[in-house]
């Protein structure tokens, strides 16, 4: 099939999937158990593909924490905050992009299951977020750390970073944010987009769930509204069609108007999530391959500094 039908074919398919799946007035906990069904991978079956990957078991308090090797020694550590609106999502629905992950980056992998909305709202992942990362730091060793997050979990990556300067503690090394939700208010959706999936009403529905009756413009939940300045340097990814591509595009210049560095990749035509969601087109190659670079360039330039994450 020609490289250009296959990328029409697969966008159209994932908007029509997704839309299918993920209304925006369908009950959260439905949509945790389609994500589930749809995306969950024992690791029986992972090891049955990849059978040198190594799991292993990690706790912060009632907080588990799934980490994932796929070389055989990592010279970094990434705590992984997932997507999926703050309701859903689990280490079992991201295993096989945390393996990916593992493996591009020379890293292992850190996945907490962090509590969802709307039984558990702000600020139960900003905590859990904290605890995961406190939980790595203390794992000891003295390669690099870094945080990477997508959709939601990307504005949580923010918010983490921008709570660890608050607090004066040891902040990662660089972060990447994959179609970051970075902005919870009625504002999230700026300008005209192509999205095939996602619309104003969907966010603003689902920032229901998480926000409660917290003031969506808080910076720990919204980070867009947040002080960017002292944070470590940021990759953020999104896709040119999709509906957070404006307010992701703001985002990076309020980091980089306040000093921070931040590089932007915009996936042309690509909708929300595509390194992950559509990991065989070229563009989602091209996108992991900058993932990569960014994050041994950043390990390296650690090394060479001396400093530390």
């Amino acid at each position: 099939m020609h490289p250009s039908l296959t990328r029409w074919l697969s966008l159209r398919a994932y908007g029509a999937v997704t839309r299918t799946l993920f209304r925006p007035t369908t009950r959260p906990q439905t949509m945790r158990r389609r994500f589930e069904r749809f995306g969950r991978t024992s690791r029986a079956e992972m090891l049955a593909r990849h059978p040198a990957v190594v799991f292993g078991d990690h706790h912060a308090g009632p907080l588990a924490i799934e980490s994932v090797r796929a070389t055989p020694s990592p010279g970094r550590r990434l705590l992984y905050l997932h997507g999926g609106a703050y309701v859903m999502g689990s280490p079992a629905s991201y295993r096989s992009r945390a393996i990916r992950l593992s493996w591009r980056c020379d890293a292992e992998v850190f996945v907490p299951d962090y509590r969802l909305a709307p039984e558990h709202p702000f600020p139960a992942a900003l905590e859990d977020a904290m605890a995961a990362w406190q939980a790595l730091r203390s794992l000891g060793g003295s390669g690099p750390a870094f945080v990477v997050g997508d959709s939601a979990g990307g504005g949580l990556a923010l918010s983490l970073m921008v709570r660890l300067r608050q607090l004066g503690e040891r902040s990662p090394q660089g972060a990447v944010l994959l179609s970051p939700w970075t902005n919870l208010s009625d504002a999230a959706v700026a300008g005209p987009h192509r999205d095939l999936w996602l619309s104003r009403e969907h966010l603003r529905t689902w920032a229901r769930h998480y926000v409660g009756r917290a003031d969506p413009r808080d910076p720990r939940i919204s980070p867009a509204y947040a002080d960017l300045s002292g944070l470590a340097p940021l990759l953020v990814l999104v896709g040119e069609d999709e509906a957070l591509a404006e307010e992701t595009r703001l985002l990076v210049a309020r980091a980089r108007a306040s000093g921070t560095e931040a590089r932007l990749l915009v996936g042309e035509g690509m909708q929300h999530d595509w390194p992950l969601t559509l990991p065989w087109l070229a563009e989602s190659r091209r996108a992991w391959a900058a993932i990569a670079a960014f994050i041994e360039d950043r390990a390296c330039r650690r090394t060479f500094e001396g400093g530390v994450s």
